[in-house]
């Protein structure tokens, strides 16, 4: 072959390589680039799913709230905005501890569309005071009859319910006390004050007593039956049962549950409502129920706030209370706590006193 032979022939191979080196470095980026674009896919994908699992399961953060504190406190409103922030947040935490799904329930919230308002009552938390306010606030002139008040100044439907929850345009309030209080205060109220009838007295007192006295079941000619013995004519008790017996068929009967000791979380929805703010019983001051009227929409100087009302015998507080747990063992106390664990730490209540009330020998007989 010439030498011009050989120089052509040369030329072909270079070009062959370089055409086939082309080739393979674009079917290279082709591979890289399909792989880049699966795991991109796979990684958004993935992505999503877990935010939407997060989103689903866990409470947001309160930072619109803590911005609605912030500016109320700017303009002068009579908070403590570091107790405020920390009881939202501190329910915000809860809800996502145990990760909880609150019903709820349209009859357990009273609402003002007017003024802007939404409330969740609790029994035996103010709730008649805070029902004759909301009666007030529709010009309304409010009855005895609490529990058909309760219906005319509820939202008309649980889509309602629903919208308003999430409007924050609506200031949302819930009012809380020590959940020991509250139920010594249940117990002292509904069942053992029978100078009057309750309807919590008539329909539980049989039921515990079948649990702690069965006894009293036994009819004879000379004691009669059980509610000869244990009921007067007009439905008032003679004889009452203890606290002690009252726990003890509560606790051993939790589907028995009434809204005179239900747990707040439950009965107010808490893990689902974006409250604005928490009113502790407990210890609050005028200033506290001057913020809550302004966010009313109410002068205070003109709007009547009833005074709270008291149990037969006195207001129920932490001296009352520990008279009453004086009579319980400490692993019936315990096993109470257990019962409104959830309500004890979304209010950072304290328990340990109580615990050590049980070992004390004073109190009701």
């Amino acid at each position: 072959m010439s030498v011009k032979g050989r120089f052509f022939q040369c030329i072909l191979c270079v070009i062959l390589y370089i055409g086939i080196c082309l080739f393979l470095l674009e079917i290279k980026h082709s591979f890289y680039l399909t792989q880049y674009q699966i795991s991109m896919f796979f990684s958004n994908n993935v992505t999503k799913q877990e935010c939407f699992g997060v989103t689903q399961s866990v409470k947001k953060p309160i930072n619109l709230e803590i911005e609605f504190l912030k500016r109320d406190e700017m303009n002068g409103e009579p908070i403590n905005l570091q107790e405020s922030v920390t009881i939202l947040q501190q329910i915000s935490n809860v809800c996502m501890k145990y990760n909880l799904k609150t019903p709820l329930i349209k009859r357990h919230f009273l609402y003002n569309s007017q003024h802007k308002s939404m409330y969740c009552w609790i029994r035996k938390v103010a709730s008649t005071s805070f029902t004759k306010l909301f009666a007030d606030m529709k010009n309304r002139t409010p009855t005895r009859n609490y529990y058909r008040e309760v219906d005319i100044l509820t939202p008309k439907t649980l889509k309602e319910v629903q919208h308003v929850s999430h409007n924050t345009k609506i200031f949302k309030l819930l009012v809380v006390r020590h959940p020991f209080h509250r139920l010594v205060s249940s117990y002292r109220d509904r069942i053992a004050d029978n100078s009057k009838y309750t309807a919590q007295a008539w329909i539980y007192t049989e039921k515990i007593f079948r649990f702690t006295r069965p006894e009293l079941f036994h009819s004879n000619t000379t004691t009669g039956n059980f509610h000869e013995k244990v009921f007067t004519p007009d439905k008032r008790l003679k004889i009452i049962p203890t606290f002690k017996e009252f726990l003890e068929w509560l606790l051993q009967n939790p589907e028995e549950d009434d809204v005179h000791w239900s747990q707040y979380y439950t009965h107010c929805a808490v893990c689902n409502i974006r409250y604005n703010y928490v009113l502790k019983l407990d210890d609050y001051t005028y200033g506290q129920i001057n913020y809550v009227f302004s966010k009313f929409g109410l002068d205070k100087n003109k709007v009547y706030f009833p005074k709270l009302e008291e149990t037969r015998g006195g207001y129920t507080n932490i001296d009352i209370t520990c008279k009453y747990f004086a009579n319980l063992t400490q692993e019936l106390a315990l096993k109470l706590y257990n019962k409104y664990k959830i309500d004890f730490e979304m209010y950072n209540y304290d328990v340990n006193r109580y615990i050590n009330c049980a070992n004390k020998n004073f109190g009701q007989s």
